[in-house]
């Protein structure tokens, strides 16, 4: 059980992954970019020989996809094809990429599905769940979770944010009590007095207990970290243990970076890249209801940029075609006059316009994130069709994979790192030469400080 090379199986890279939002999936791949591993993120699951040609040198290859904003009957059309597609290259390990403020339910993004599916496809087996990431403020101990908010750590069921989440509310902290609500599979835990008493090897034999008959035996592990040395004890033994066989896992981007630190200890780090310069004017299209986001707005607005409102029931009064000509025209102008935008849909989780878009969403039937991913979209391509757009964000991630799945975009790659933040901006690869190189940046409730989009448009603190 020694040397860890990255080198495993020939055919594609061998740490593959789905990311159940795309703020998510980049985040993942920006761990791995980090330490000095290459990969891409695809836009959708490619083909067989797509994937293939385009991973043969690279070490992790990941799809960024919609599940958590999906409900159970939807998400195996959506994650299936890419857990089939990752097992018939050779992947070594598969990660199921969750946020890890472990945003799930029965009704939508539920992990108890993923489980289930997985077990379909990819055979039986004891499946590693962890959903820490210390460096990130995000801690689990005997199975609690726990998160930072404005530098204080909360109990997932009394932090600020994610208890009153308007898709997925977490009210329990006890991840395995969370889980038996999406799943009767049985789930055991490895709690960090075990992981850190036990060996490596004793980890990697508690990851390999298949038999699926044996009253003890479990679906799944849950892992406690409270120190980034937990996720890299953790990773050094899903490493080893997908020697044997493709290992399959459910985890935050916490993994990703113990996978990474286990993987690099012999590969320079990849933060100090070029400065970025700044651009004249940003777009932001929010989607986020997060007290942060909303804090990032006001500041915006206090720095001069346009600060339009979008709602919900506009797109059901003027429709999707005639609402975006109109938001592209208003972004257009603006950039003329070098003034950045930032349209939004809520600001903050008492915003009384998240229960009129719930009501505007159950009167057409649709998904609000969907709604308002598909018009963003429609609005990026119109603004990027006339003049071009050297970067942009979206802020939000079920918004943020909505709205990317509609841009006909091939893939995205790390272009610059933001080591405060933890953000990238990522570089587009796509057959439009409007969006092809552009930048853009994918933002997640709760990063960045309130000044977070101005220092995205001045490009500081990313290399």
């Amino acid at each position: 059980m020694h040397g860890a090379s990255i080198r495993h199986r020939p055919r594609c890279a061998p740490i593959a992954f789905y990311g159940d939002d795309f703020t998510g999936a980049a985040a993942n791949l920006l761990e791995f970019h980090r330490r000095g591993l290459r990969g891409i993120l695809f836009v959708e699951t490619p083909n067989f020989e797509r994937f293939k040609e385009v991973t043969a040198d690279l070490d992790v290859a990941g799809v960024a996809g919609i599940a958590r904003s999906l409900p159970p009957h939807a998400m195996a059309a959506e994650i299936e094809p890419a857990l089939k597609l990752f097992e018939a290259a050779g992947a070594r390990v598969i990660q199921y990429k969750i946020c890890a403020t472990f945003d799930s339910s029965p009704e939508q993004g539920s992990f108890g599905t993923v489980l289930e599916l997985a077990r379909q496809c990819l055979g039986v087996q004891n499946v590693p769940i962890v959903a820490a990431h210390p460096d990130f403020g995000r801690y689990t101990a005997f199975g609690h979770h726990f998160a930072t908010y404005r530098g204080e750590v909360f109990r997932l069921d009394r932090h600020p944010s994610m208890a009153a989440h308007p898709a997925t509310p977490m009210h329990e902290a006890d991840l395995r009590v969370h889980l038996a609500r999406q799943t009767s599979l049985p789930i055991g835990i490895c709690d960090f007095t075990e992981l850190r008493r036990a060996p490596v090897d004793r980890i990697v034999a508690l990851i390999d207990q298949l038999d699926a008959n044996a009253t003890t035996a479990k679906a799944a592990t849950l892992f406690d970290a409270i120190e980034a040395a937990d996720l890299r004890k953790i990773a050094h033994a899903v490493w080893y243990a997908s020697a044997r066989r493709p290992l399959f896992a459910i985890a935050s981007h916490g993994l990703a970076a113990g996978l990474a630190a286990h993987l690099s200890e012999q590969r320079p780090q990849s933060d100090a890249g070029a400065p970025q310069r700044p651009v004249d004017s940003i777009v932001v299209l929010s989607g986020s209801c997060t007290p942060h986001t909303a804090a990032q707005i006001a500041h915006a607005r206090s720095q001069g940029w346009l600060v339009r409102r979008l709602a919900l029931a506009e797109i059901a009064v003027r429709g999707e075609n005639e609402l975006a000509d109109s938001l592209a025209l208003e972004i257009c102008n603006a950039l003329e006059r070098e003034q950045s935008v930032v349209i939004y849909t809520a600001a903050g989780l008492d915003d009384a316009s998240i229960a009129r878009g719930t009501e505007v969403c159950e009167q057409l039937g649709a998904e609000s994130s969907a709604l308002i991913g598909a018009l963003y979209g429609a609005v990026l391509r119109r603004v990027s069709a006339r003049r071009r757009l050297p970067r942009f964000v979206v802020a939000g991630g079920d918004t943020s994979s909505q709205t990317m799945r509609r841009l006909g975009i091939d893939a995205l790659s790390v272009d610059a790192v933001n080591p405060t933040s933890q953000d990238a901006f990522m570089r587009i690869h796509a057959a439009d030469p409007a969006l092809n190189g552009a930048q853009v940046l994918l933002k997640a409730g709760q990063n960045g400080d309130d000044d977070h989009f101005v220092l995205a448009r001045e490009g500081r603190h990313w290399r």
